[in-house]
């Protein structure tokens, strides 16, 4: 079936390419850096992204601030997860779990809240909550990513539900196409880090020729359980996650990737790319979760992911400046087991979660005297099938095996079209206006399986944004920005019936929840003047139907019937009336005597619900990031510092709410030197101290004093 569906839709992309068109300008990303050495030293370089508007476009015209990882940021920084990535973005936290799971917290918005796109098309699906073991950017292996695309704040208009605190935009190394003879290029990596026993390679090639090019990578990554600071076995908040030893138990995994791509023209007119990739993980746990320890034992002992992509665009026909179609098939296999032992019950259980997605987006532009009009389509399809296994014993008393599943036999189809005119005032100033309408629909099968009722269910929204730019001078642009945004519930909030992956409650089905929404407020500007570059931004966000997990007294008739497990509470997606968050965001990197270069920034926000005029959960501390750095065309060097502030202003119902979370300050080193036949070694020392600490959203032990090795060959 899998190899069927590829197949039919290569051959719909083949046949969307078979008309003819004027010549075109093949609309390559460049992999910008902040920065580029010369003779002379360092000088800045201006960035192109993609992500605000979905397409080409300065970073200093987009209203909403973005952040770019390029592919020599990424190797640099030597993250052994992507979401390691995100710490030194301000306004941007991780609440993460290991090796493979972790989920970037936007400006207080996590998980379904923020949308995770791979060349455009979504990595969210709708198996995956906004609260327990939620996306995966591990599925994506870095091996792969050319450039990453932060954009904080909401981005509805252009691409829909998901996207209301911010996107992070992966994207894969591409071929370009060649015009001259047959060339073949590439690269050979390994690695190690020692805190986690974490062993990596990678392997990659790029063919180029006239007219095609190719591209070809695999990679194999083993981590172990990795290693706490010193004492965290003998401090009261972390003893039960660690070993004697300071081990972290249940925190390891297996992973193996191949991709690949091929691009070429169709006619000398067209430019038609195909891309396949196939993730295999294994034996994925949560750290900190263990038999010995607590009675609770969580394991993924295989999260697997295949997909292929087909896209098709070409330069100026028909009075517009380009025409664009993309289309694919994405296949998530996520096998959960759990096992809960506690005196008086036992359970032993298993759920394996199938979701088929398609998707399709079709897009042009056309210049229309001072107007840049953007319009679009997009379409995704989810179909989502679980299977499941448990065994329960009341103390010597076991019940027949069970084959309850917690989500039923559904579908969940979105529908969007979008228009977006970037408007030219004048020399100065110009304008950003969009407008998007949604539908979709959220229908379940009779499965026998599921002890929750059918459902048949429509949801509708309309998006829209007003920015605008002004260039005061050649160096300082003012932007301010007023967007709409939503996110509409998925079938894992609305149908979810039973334990939660972790445990940690039993929830009841909802299927009448209404989509979030928001009102988002942002004034910032950004300077770039000769060796300065930097920006400040405030932003105000105001949310309605917030969607959270309720929790409800153990008397309560929803949760009689049928009983939850002992000792779990019961809960259930609810919508609060409404929520707001604000804060502020700074950074600025200076480059001074030629190879210097001296970064920082600091973010500071909170957050409120409306309701019970409480904080919520998830809005981080004052975060500060400090470095500098040092380049030369051959080796480099940089120090950088995180700190992040206590956090006491919190819910009631939070686990941290008696003593507030803890701040840190995290050290580290890191360099690397390149010969000139292409070899190349890197460095990184984390967390140099040693320092004892976990993230805000997290009450387990980060790890300890690492070291990390790369060595890496360019052919």
């Amino acid at each position: 079936m899998l190899q069927f569906r590829f197949l039919s839709l290569l051959v719909l992309a083949l046949l969307v390419a078979v008309p003819t068109f004027a010549q075109v300008v093949e609309p390559e990303v460049p992999a910008d850096q902040p920065e580029e050495v010369t003779d002379e030293g360092l000088v800045f370089k201006d960035q192109i992204v993609v992500t605000p508007s979905r397409r080409e476009q300065a970073s200093g015209d987009a209203p909403a601030p973005i952040t770019v990882f390029d592919r020599d940021s990424i190797e640099k920084i030597q993250p052994e997860k992507m979401a390691d990535l995100f710490k030194a973005i301000p306004g941007v936290e991780i609440d993460g779990e290991g090796p493979f799971r972790g989920l970037p917290v936007i400006r207080g918005l996590s998980s379904n809240r923020v949308l995770i796109l791979v060349d455009g098309q979504r990595l969210n699906n709708s198996r995956e909550s906004t609260t327990f073991a939620g996306i995966q950017p591990a599925l994506v292996n870095l091996s792969e990513v050319e450039r990453i695309e932060v954009l904080r704040g909401p981005a509805s208009v252009q691409y829909g539900s998901d996207a209301i605190g911010g996107v992070i935009n992966i994207i894969t190394r591409q071929p370009n196409l060649g015009e001259q003879d047959f060339k073949v290029s590439g690269d050979v990596a390994l690695e190690y880090g020692a805190i986690s026993d974490s062993r990596a390679g990678r392997v990659t090639v790029t063919g180029t020729g006239s007219g095609f090019s190719f591209y070809a990578g695999g990679s194999y990554e083993k981590v172990d359980d990795y290693t706490a600071a010193d004492g965290a076995s003998e401090d009261d908040r972390y003893s039960d996650y660690v070993l004697e030893d300071n081990t972290v138990p249940n925190s390891g995994m297996e992973q193996t990737n191949f991709n690949g791509g091929l691009k070429f023209l169709t006619g000398q007119q067209g430019i038609l790319r195909v891309d396949a990739e196939v993730v295999r993980t294994k034996d994925v746990g949560f750290p900190g979760f263990s038999l010995e320890s607590n009675g609770i034992e969580f394991t993924f002992p295989n999260f697997d992911r295949d997909k292929i992509g087909v896209s098709w665009s070409t330069g100026p026909v028909w009075g517009l400046s380009d025409i664009s179609l993309s289309t694919y098939y994405q296949a998530v296999n996520k096998e959960s087991a759990s096992i809960f032992d506690f005196p008086g019950f036992f359970s032993n259980s298993s759920t394996t979660s199938e979701i088929d997605s398609i998707g399709f987006n079709a897009q042009s532009t056309a210049d229309v005297g001072a107007h840049r009009l953007t319009f679009g389509l997009d379409y995704y399809h989810d179909d989502v099938q679980d299977t499941a296994f448990d065994e329960t014993c009341f103390g010597p008393f076991c019940l027949p095996p069970s084959t309850e599943v917690a989500v039923p036999k559904s579908t969940q189809t979105g529908l969007g079209a979008y228009v977006q005119d970037g408007w030219q005032l004048s020399d100065a100033i110009s304008l950003q206006l969009g407008l998007r309408g949604d539908t979709f629909s959220f229908v379940s099968d009779d499965d026998p399986n599921y002890t929750g009722e059918p459902f048949d269910v429509t949801d509708s929204a309309v998006s829209g944004n007003l920015g605008i730019t002004w260039s005061v001078t050649d160096h300082v642009n003012i932007n301010a920005l007023v967007a709409r945004g939503f996110r509409t519930p998925n079938l894992q909030e609305r149908s979810f019936f039973g334990l939660a992956t972790n445990g940690e409650a039993y929830i009841l089905q909802n299927p009448d929840l209404s989509s979030e929404s928001s009102w988002n407020y942002e004034i910032g500007t950004k300077v770039r003047y000769e060796r300065y570059s930097g920006g400040l931004h405030f932003f105000y966000n105001d949310l309605t139907d917030f969607i959270t997990l309720e929790f409800l007294d153990l008397d309560d008739q929803r949760c009689t019937s049928p009983p939850a497990p002992p000792g779990i509470q019961c809960a259930q997606f609810a919508n609060i009336d409404a929520a707001k968050i604000w804060g502020i965001e700074f950074d600025l990197e200076a480059i001074f005597a030629n190879w210097w270069t001296a970064f920082g920034s600091v973010a500071y926000m909170e957050g409120e619900n409306k309701t019970t005029n409480e904080a919520l959960s998830t809005i981080p501390p004052l975060k500060v990031i400090l470095g500098l750095r040092y380049q030369r065309s051959a080796w480099w060097t940089e120090a950088n510092l995180r700190f992040v502030d206590r956090q006491t202003d919190l819910p009631e119902d939070d686990p941290f709410f008696d003593t507030g979370t803890i701040g840190f300050t995290v050290y580290d080193l890191r360099g690397g030197y390149d010969f000139d036949f292409g070899l190349g070694f890197l460095v990184a020392l984390e967390n140099i101290t040693d320092k004892l600490y976990n993230e805000p959203f997290n009450n387990r032990p980060e790890p300890g004093r690492n070291l990390r090795l790369t060595a890496r060959y360019r052919f």
